[in-house]
Order: C-alpha cells, then structure tokens, then sequence
C-alpha cells in the first residue's frame, strides 16, 4: 500500500484510465479484428442485391419461303434476327435439310404434300406453312377522276 501512495498522480490516472478502457472496448468474443467491423469506421454499407430477372429476348422470326425436291427435300426459309445492341436487325436466308440447323433453327420435318415444315426456334417447337401470298398492287390504285366540268354556250 505504501508504494502506491508514493506514486505520483498522473501514473495513479493512467493506471485507472488503462484498467477502465476495457470496459470501453467493444466484445469480440475471442478474435481481435470483429470490433473493427462492429464500428464501421469507414461507413461500409452491405451489397445491393442485383435483379436475377434477365431481359426477354425475342425469338427470330422464320419464313416459310419454299420446299425443294431436287435430290433431297430441303427448305428455304427466311429468318429475321432481331436487333443486338451491337449490331443491327437482319435476316438470314437458309437452306435446309432434315435434321440440320442454321444458328438458332434446326428443321425437324418436312411434310412437302401439306407443305408443312416442323423447326426449333430456339428451343420451341414451331409449325410453319407455306401459303400462297396474295401479290399485293406495286402501285397503290390511283383515285377516281373528277367529273369533267360542264360546258357553257357562249350566248351574245
């Protein structure tokens, strides 16, 4: 007791502040570096969750175009891609046979009496027909003419 008598105040402070700051100290149940997290000196926030929801993409759009017999059956279709951000919409004729495939269409049957082709488009199964397309007028009808104006006698 003696020897802490004799002590000057400002060790006897010390002594009491360092015995006091692990009170002050956050718990860290046994690891040194969980009381940096539990402070946030650096005000970290948790990561936003991004959306899981992929944009829909549409499927390309296949023609029909015509069925050949000429050695083996095959098809001729038209196949309008849509636009990529990169690069711009466009369309690709194909040719083809049973069983085949062209980028994201494969032809799975051929019916060439009903005129009927069965294709996968991406995955989905899809029945296309030939039909005779109407030929539209190059020139869109002209309107009627007006009636012709009537002729008046010239009286004196």
């Amino acid at each position: 007791m003696r020897h802490l008598i004799k002590l000057p105040a400002s060790k006897l402070i010390a002594l009491v502040l360092i015995l006091g700051a692990r009170t002050l100290v956050a718990d860290t149940s046994g690891h040194p570096y969980l009381g940096i997290t539990g402070s946030n000196v650096f005000h970290l926030k948790p990561p936003q969750t991004q959306p899981t929801d992929l944009p829909v993409v549409p499927l390309p759009r296949v023609k029909l175009v015509g069925l050949t017999t000429f050695g083996k059956t095959r098809v001729l279709l038209k196949v309008y891609l849509p636009a990529a951000p990169p690069e711009p919409a466009k369309e690709l004729p194909c040719i083809l046979g049973v069983g085949q495939r062209e980028g994201p269409i494969e032809v799975l049957e051929v019916d060439v009496l009903a005129r009927r082709v069965t294709v996968r488009n991406f995955g989905t199964l899809m029945l296309l027909t030939l039909e005779n397309e109407k030929s539209a007028p190059q020139n869109p009808a002209l309107p009627p003419a007006p009636p012709p104006l009537p002729i008046r006698s010239a009286s004196r």
